[in-house]
Protein backbone atom coordinates (compact mmCIF):
# COMPACT_ATOMS: atom_id res chain seq x y z
CA UNK A 1 0.00 0.00 0.00
CA UNK A 2 2.64 2.34 0.59
CA UNK A 3 4.35 1.91 -3.01
CA UNK A 4 0.66 2.50 -4.13
CA UNK A 5 0.82 6.18 -1.74
CA UNK A 6 3.66 7.19 -2.92
CA UNK A 7 3.30 6.67 -6.98
CA UNK A 8 -0.69 8.31 -6.10
CA UNK A 9 1.81 11.44 -4.64
CA UNK A 10 3.93 11.29 -7.55
CA UNK A 11 0.91 11.61 -9.85
CA UNK A 12 -0.52 14.75 -8.46
CA UNK A 13 3.05 16.37 -8.28
CA UNK A 14 3.06 15.77 -12.05
CA UNK A 15 -0.68 16.82 -12.55
CA UNK A 16 0.01 20.15 -10.40
CA UNK A 17 2.90 21.01 -12.14
CA UNK A 18 2.07 20.36 -16.00
CA UNK A 19 0.31 23.66 -17.20
CA UNK A 20 -3.56 23.22 -18.30
CA UNK A 21 -4.07 22.68 -22.21
CA UNK A 22 -4.81 25.88 -23.78
CA UNK A 23 -7.39 26.55 -26.81
CA UNK A 24 -7.95 28.51 -29.84
CA UNK A 25 -11.94 28.36 -30.66
CA UNK A 26 -12.85 26.84 -33.51
CA UNK A 27 -15.72 29.52 -34.30
CA UNK A 28 -18.56 26.71 -33.21
CA UNK A 29 -19.57 25.53 -29.94
CA UNK A 30 -20.43 22.20 -31.26
CA UNK A 31 -17.01 21.54 -32.68
CA UNK A 32 -15.02 23.37 -29.36
CA UNK A 33 -16.82 20.72 -27.11
CA UNK A 34 -16.04 17.47 -29.20
CA UNK A 35 -12.41 18.68 -29.70
CA UNK A 36 -12.17 19.75 -25.62
CA UNK A 37 -14.98 19.36 -23.83
CA UNK A 38 -15.26 22.88 -23.35
CA UNK A 39 -17.91 25.26 -25.28
CA UNK A 40 -16.78 29.03 -24.86
CA UNK A 41 -13.22 28.16 -23.57
CA UNK A 42 -12.54 25.00 -25.56
CA UNK A 43 -11.55 24.43 -29.29
CA UNK A 44 -8.43 23.26 -30.97
CA UNK A 45 -5.60 22.86 -28.97
CA UNK A 46 -2.81 26.27 -29.01
CA UNK A 47 0.72 25.15 -29.29
CA UNK A 48 -0.11 21.80 -30.90
CA UNK A 49 -0.14 20.28 -34.31
CA UNK A 50 -3.89 19.77 -35.10
CA UNK A 51 -5.42 17.95 -38.63
CA UNK A 52 -8.63 18.48 -40.51
CA UNK A 53 -9.53 15.69 -42.46
CA UNK A 54 -12.31 15.95 -45.11
CA UNK A 55 -13.63 15.03 -48.55
CA UNK A 56 -14.55 17.91 -51.30
CA UNK A 57 -17.06 20.03 -49.96
CA UNK A 58 -17.07 19.17 -46.57
CA UNK A 59 -16.15 22.54 -45.16
CA UNK A 60 -12.08 22.01 -44.54
CA UNK A 61 -10.91 25.25 -45.92
CA UNK A 62 -13.98 26.95 -43.86
CA UNK A 63 -12.64 26.02 -40.62
CA UNK A 64 -9.61 26.76 -41.37
CA UNK A 65 -10.34 30.37 -42.21
CA UNK A 66 -13.02 30.30 -38.94
CA UNK A 67 -10.26 29.15 -37.03
CA UNK A 68 -7.80 31.99 -38.74
CA UNK A 69 -9.72 34.50 -37.90
CA UNK A 70 -11.09 34.10 -34.39
CA UNK A 71 -7.38 33.32 -33.87
CA UNK A 72 -6.70 36.67 -35.50
CA UNK A 73 -9.31 38.48 -33.63
CA UNK A 74 -9.37 37.44 -30.18
CA UNK A 75 -5.41 36.40 -29.25
CA UNK A 76 -3.78 39.96 -28.99
CA UNK A 77 -3.33 40.50 -25.36
CA UNK A 78 -4.18 37.07 -24.85
CA UNK A 79 -3.14 35.78 -21.07
CA UNK A 80 -1.38 32.67 -20.89
CA UNK A 81 -0.62 29.40 -18.47
CA UNK A 82 2.20 28.40 -20.59
CA UNK A 83 3.39 31.16 -22.86
CA UNK A 84 4.27 35.07 -22.63
CA UNK A 85 1.54 37.67 -22.92
CA UNK A 86 0.45 38.20 -26.39
CA UNK A 87 1.90 41.16 -28.08
CA UNK A 88 2.13 40.19 -32.05
CA UNK A 89 -0.04 38.08 -33.66
CA UNK A 90 0.88 36.48 -37.20
CA UNK A 91 -1.34 34.58 -39.55
CA UNK A 92 0.40 32.62 -42.38
CA UNK A 93 -2.15 30.69 -44.31
CA UNK A 94 0.40 28.54 -47.34
CA UNK A 95 -2.50 28.46 -49.92
CA UNK A 96 -0.66 25.00 -51.34
CA UNK A 97 -3.92 24.20 -53.82
CA UNK A 98 -3.89 28.58 -54.92
CA UNK A 99 -7.25 28.50 -54.89
CA UNK A 100 -9.65 30.20 -52.62
CA UNK A 101 -13.46 30.50 -53.99
CA UNK A 102 -14.71 32.18 -50.33
CA UNK A 103 -15.21 35.91 -50.11
CA UNK A 104 -12.58 36.17 -47.74
CA UNK A 105 -13.03 40.10 -47.01
CA UNK A 106 -16.73 40.08 -47.33
CA UNK A 107 -16.83 37.20 -44.41
CA UNK A 108 -14.22 38.16 -42.19
CA UNK A 109 -13.57 41.88 -42.88
CA UNK A 110 -10.63 43.62 -44.77
CA UNK A 111 -8.50 44.36 -41.37
CA UNK A 112 -8.16 40.18 -41.76
CA UNK A 113 -7.68 40.13 -44.93
CA UNK A 114 -4.93 42.65 -45.31
CA UNK A 115 -3.22 41.23 -42.16
CA UNK A 116 -2.88 37.86 -43.00
CA UNK A 117 -0.09 36.75 -45.20
CA UNK A 118 -0.88 34.54 -47.82
CA UNK A 119 1.87 32.58 -49.37
CA UNK A 120 1.92 29.48 -52.09
CA UNK A 121 5.01 26.59 -51.30
CA UNK A 122 4.07 23.72 -53.32
CA UNK A 123 7.06 21.73 -52.07
CA UNK A 124 7.19 20.33 -49.10
CA UNK A 125 10.57 20.83 -48.12
CA UNK A 126 10.13 24.53 -48.92
CA UNK A 127 7.58 24.68 -46.24
CA UNK A 128 9.14 22.45 -43.97
CA UNK A 129 12.20 25.50 -44.28
CA UNK A 130 9.62 28.71 -44.46
CA UNK A 131 7.52 26.86 -40.73
CA UNK A 132 10.90 26.28 -39.08
CA UNK A 133 12.34 30.06 -39.79
CA UNK A 134 9.24 31.37 -38.72
CA UNK A 135 9.42 29.19 -35.66
CA UNK A 136 13.14 29.72 -35.14
CA UNK A 137 12.64 33.74 -35.67
CA UNK A 138 9.40 33.87 -33.02
CA UNK A 139 9.72 36.88 -30.52
CA UNK A 140 8.67 36.74 -26.74
CA UNK A 141 5.25 37.87 -26.69
CA UNK A 142 4.51 36.63 -30.54
CA UNK A 143 1.80 33.96 -31.19
CA UNK A 144 1.88 31.92 -34.64
CA UNK A 145 -0.79 30.38 -36.32
CA UNK A 146 0.85 28.17 -39.49
CA UNK A 147 -2.14 26.93 -41.84
CA UNK A 148 -1.04 24.20 -44.53
CA UNK A 149 -3.70 23.95 -47.56
CA UNK A 150 -3.43 20.80 -48.24
CA UNK A 151 -0.98 18.49 -47.48
CA UNK A 152 -2.30 16.28 -49.83
CA UNK A 153 -1.39 19.38 -53.17
CA UNK A 154 2.19 19.04 -51.30
CA UNK A 155 4.95 17.58 -53.42
CA UNK A 156 8.72 17.03 -53.05
CA UNK A 157 11.36 18.98 -55.32
CA UNK A 158 12.73 16.24 -56.49
CA UNK A 159 9.58 14.60 -57.64
CA UNK A 160 8.88 17.64 -59.35
CA UNK A 161 11.77 18.21 -61.13
CA UNK A 162 11.89 13.87 -62.46
CA UNK A 163 8.29 15.56 -63.46
CA UNK A 164 9.41 18.54 -65.76
CA UNK A 165 12.56 16.04 -67.03
CA UNK A 166 10.04 13.55 -68.09
CA UNK A 167 8.05 15.99 -69.84
CA UNK A 168 10.47 17.84 -71.56
CA UNK A 169 11.73 14.57 -73.06
CA UNK A 170 8.27 12.75 -73.55
CA UNK A 171 9.15 10.13 -71.02
CA UNK A 172 7.87 8.20 -68.80
CA UNK A 173 8.68 9.23 -65.49
CA UNK A 174 11.47 7.52 -63.24
CA UNK A 175 10.69 5.51 -60.99
CA UNK A 176 12.09 6.02 -57.22
CA UNK A 177 10.50 9.31 -56.11
CA UNK A 178 6.55 8.15 -55.08
CA UNK A 179 7.63 7.79 -51.40
CA UNK A 180 9.95 10.77 -51.26
CA UNK A 181 7.26 13.08 -49.68
CA UNK A 182 5.80 10.31 -47.07
CA UNK A 183 9.45 9.64 -45.92
CA UNK A 184 10.75 13.49 -45.75
CA UNK A 185 7.20 14.41 -43.89
CA UNK A 186 8.39 10.93 -41.31
CA UNK A 187 12.02 11.43 -41.23
CA UNK A 188 12.56 14.99 -41.48
CA UNK A 189 9.35 17.59 -41.26
CA UNK A 190 7.74 16.41 -38.10
CA UNK A 191 10.30 15.36 -35.75
CA UNK A 192 12.27 18.91 -36.84
CA UNK A 193 9.06 21.09 -35.94
CA UNK A 194 7.78 19.39 -33.32
CA UNK A 195 11.62 20.76 -31.48
CA UNK A 196 11.36 23.70 -32.65
CA UNK A 197 8.17 24.43 -31.48
CA UNK A 198 8.66 23.32 -27.98
CA UNK A 199 7.60 25.87 -25.25
CA UNK A 200 6.82 28.11 -28.64
CA UNK A 201 3.33 29.93 -28.71
CA UNK A 202 3.24 27.95 -32.75
CA UNK A 203 -0.09 26.47 -33.57
CA UNK A 204 0.03 24.36 -36.78
CA UNK A 205 -2.93 23.75 -38.84
CA UNK A 206 -2.60 20.87 -41.68
CA UNK A 207 -5.62 20.09 -44.14
CA UNK A 208 -6.14 16.80 -45.50
CA UNK A 209 -8.10 15.30 -48.21
CA UNK A 210 -10.02 11.81 -48.06
CA UNK A 211 -9.49 8.91 -50.00
CA UNK A 212 -11.72 6.26 -50.73
CA UNK A 213 -9.46 2.48 -49.38
CA UNK A 214 -9.57 0.56 -52.58
CA UNK A 215 -10.65 -3.19 -52.17
CA UNK A 216 -11.22 -2.41 -48.52
CA UNK A 217 -13.79 -5.29 -47.70
CA UNK A 218 -13.43 -4.44 -43.68
CA UNK A 219 -12.16 -1.64 -41.50
CA UNK A 220 -12.14 2.06 -42.47
CA UNK A 221 -13.30 3.17 -46.34
CA UNK A 222 -11.82 6.29 -46.19
CA UNK A 223 -8.03 7.06 -45.78
CA UNK A 224 -5.93 10.38 -45.56
CA UNK A 225 -2.30 10.98 -47.13
CA UNK A 226 0.54 11.45 -45.31
CA UNK A 227 1.41 7.97 -43.49
CA UNK A 228 2.33 7.06 -39.91
CA UNK A 229 3.75 10.56 -38.87
CA UNK A 230 -0.03 12.38 -39.01
CA UNK A 231 -1.25 9.88 -36.96
CA UNK A 232 1.72 9.96 -34.75
CA UNK A 233 2.56 13.73 -34.57
CA UNK A 234 -0.82 15.28 -34.23
CA UNK A 235 -2.75 16.15 -31.34
CA UNK A 236 -6.00 16.56 -32.59
CA UNK A 237 -7.52 15.00 -35.67
CA UNK A 238 -11.22 15.69 -36.80
CA UNK A 239 -12.76 13.42 -40.10
CA UNK A 240 -15.77 16.05 -41.23
CA UNK A 241 -18.54 15.12 -43.67
CA UNK A 242 -21.06 16.69 -45.68
CA UNK A 243 -24.72 15.28 -43.95
CA UNK A 244 -26.98 17.34 -45.79
CA UNK A 245 -27.39 20.45 -48.05
CA UNK A 246 -29.95 23.31 -46.35
CA UNK A 247 -31.78 24.52 -49.35
CA UNK A 248 -35.15 26.89 -49.68
CA UNK A 249 -37.85 27.79 -51.96
CA UNK A 250 -37.37 30.81 -53.78
CA UNK A 251 -39.77 31.69 -56.50
CA UNK A 252 -40.54 28.72 -57.24
CA UNK A 253 -36.44 27.29 -57.33
CA UNK A 254 -34.52 25.00 -54.75
CA UNK A 255 -31.67 27.54 -53.65
CA UNK A 256 -29.12 25.60 -51.62
CA UNK A 257 -27.80 28.19 -49.18
CA UNK A 258 -25.65 26.13 -46.83
CA UNK A 259 -24.84 22.54 -45.87
CA UNK A 260 -24.84 20.59 -42.41
CA UNK A 261 -21.11 19.23 -41.63
CA UNK A 262 -20.21 16.23 -38.83
CA UNK A 263 -16.98 16.22 -37.11
CA UNK A 264 -15.82 12.99 -35.91
CA UNK A 265 -12.67 13.79 -33.47
CA UNK A 266 -10.67 10.56 -34.08
CA UNK A 267 -7.95 11.24 -32.47
CA UNK A 268 -7.55 13.18 -29.34
CA UNK A 269 -4.29 13.42 -26.87
CA UNK A 270 -5.99 16.37 -25.20
CA UNK A 271 -9.09 15.44 -24.37
CA UNK A 272 -11.71 12.23 -24.72
CA UNK A 273 -11.39 10.79 -28.38
CA UNK A 274 -14.14 9.39 -30.85
CA UNK A 275 -16.97 12.62 -29.81
CA UNK A 276 -18.70 13.91 -32.85
CA UNK A 277 -20.61 16.93 -33.47
CA UNK A 278 -22.76 18.78 -35.62
CA UNK A 279 -22.62 21.96 -37.20
CA UNK A 280 -23.92 24.61 -39.61
CA UNK A 281 -22.43 26.14 -42.35
CA UNK A 282 -23.97 29.07 -44.34
CA UNK A 283 -22.52 30.44 -48.11
CA UNK A 284 -20.84 33.80 -47.72
CA UNK A 285 -21.14 33.95 -43.64
CA UNK A 286 -19.49 30.86 -42.20
CA UNK A 287 -20.03 28.70 -38.90
CA UNK A 288 -23.86 29.36 -37.89
CA UNK A 289 -23.18 28.71 -33.97
CA UNK A 290 -26.16 29.53 -32.91
CA UNK A 291 -28.63 27.55 -35.14
CA UNK A 292 -26.22 24.59 -34.52
CA UNK A 293 -26.50 24.73 -30.92
CA UNK A 294 -30.17 24.81 -31.12
CA UNK A 295 -30.35 21.61 -33.47
CA UNK A 296 -28.36 19.86 -30.66
CA UNK A 297 -30.48 21.12 -27.90
CA UNK A 298 -33.94 20.63 -29.25
CA UNK A 299 -33.70 18.43 -31.93
CA UNK A 300 -33.60 19.85 -35.97
CA UNK A 301 -36.88 19.48 -36.61
CA UNK A 302 -38.56 20.56 -32.90
CA UNK A 303 -40.25 24.46 -32.19
CA UNK A 304 -38.57 25.02 -28.29
CA UNK A 305 -41.20 25.30 -26.35
CA UNK A 306 -41.01 28.74 -24.13
CA UNK A 307 -40.39 26.90 -20.94
CA UNK A 308 -37.45 25.02 -22.47
CA UNK A 309 -36.03 28.93 -22.68
CA UNK A 310 -36.07 29.32 -18.59
CA UNK A 311 -32.68 29.61 -18.62
CA UNK A 312 -32.69 32.32 -20.44
CA UNK A 313 -32.37 35.82 -18.06
CA UNK A 314 -34.47 37.79 -20.38
CA UNK A 315 -37.78 36.02 -21.44
CA UNK A 316 -39.63 35.84 -24.67
CA UNK A 317 -42.75 37.45 -25.26
CA UNK A 318 -44.49 36.05 -28.55
CA UNK A 319 -46.36 33.07 -29.05
CA UNK A 320 -47.26 30.90 -26.10
CA UNK A 321 -46.53 27.74 -27.62
CA UNK A 322 -43.16 28.81 -29.15
CA UNK A 323 -41.24 30.25 -31.75
CA UNK A 324 -42.93 30.19 -35.48
CA UNK A 325 -39.55 29.22 -36.41
CA UNK A 326 -36.09 28.81 -35.77
CA UNK A 327 -35.47 32.69 -37.25
CA UNK A 328 -37.25 33.55 -34.77
CA UNK A 329 -35.80 32.42 -32.17
CA UNK A 330 -32.39 33.21 -33.43
CA UNK A 331 -33.14 36.89 -34.20
CA UNK A 332 -34.33 37.08 -30.36
CA UNK A 333 -30.98 35.86 -29.61
CA UNK A 334 -28.97 37.42 -31.47
CA UNK A 335 -30.96 41.36 -30.36
CA UNK A 336 -30.44 40.37 -26.70
CA UNK A 337 -27.23 39.20 -27.03
CA UNK A 338 -28.19 35.59 -25.25
CA UNK A 339 -25.14 33.92 -27.01
CA UNK A 340 -22.87 32.87 -24.18
CA UNK A 341 -26.46 32.20 -21.52
CA UNK A 342 -27.12 29.59 -24.76
CA UNK A 343 -23.68 28.58 -24.79
CA UNK A 344 -24.15 27.94 -20.73
CA UNK A 345 -26.85 25.38 -21.41
CA UNK A 346 -25.44 23.48 -24.11
CA UNK A 347 -21.98 22.86 -22.82
CA UNK A 348 -24.35 21.86 -19.12
CA UNK A 349 -25.84 19.49 -21.33
CA UNK A 350 -23.05 18.07 -23.20
CA UNK A 351 -21.18 17.25 -20.10
CA UNK A 352 -23.94 15.54 -17.88
CA UNK A 353 -24.06 13.37 -20.87
CA UNK A 354 -20.73 12.65 -20.67
CA UNK A 355 -20.99 12.22 -16.88
CA UNK A 356 -23.64 9.38 -17.21
CA UNK A 357 -21.06 7.88 -20.56
CA UNK A 358 -18.19 7.09 -17.34
CA UNK A 359 -18.27 3.93 -16.05
CA UNK A 360 -19.89 3.73 -12.44
CA UNK A 361 -17.18 1.71 -10.75
CA UNK A 362 -15.41 1.10 -7.59
CA UNK A 363 -12.34 3.17 -7.43
CA UNK A 364 -9.35 1.34 -7.78
CA UNK A 365 -7.38 3.31 -5.22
Amino acid sequence: METIKNAKEIINQDIEETPPVEFITSGSTMLNLALSQKGKTGGWARGRIVNVVGDGSSGKTLISLELAARFYYGMQGNKSYNFPDVKKVQVIYNNVESVMDFPVQEMYGDDFYNNIEWINLPFIEKTGRDFSNRVFNLKKGESLLYIIDSWDALKTEGNYEAFQESAKKDTKKKDGYNLDKQKYGTQEFFPSICTAMDKKDVTLVIVSQVRDKINAMFGAQKIRTGGKALDFFTHQVGWLRQVEKLKRVISKQDVIYGVKVEVNVKRNKVALPYRKAMFTILFNYGIDDISSMLDWYFGPKTKPAVKALDFFSIPFKGDPDGFVNRNDLIDFIEKNNLEEELQDEVEKKWKQIEKKAQPNRKKKF
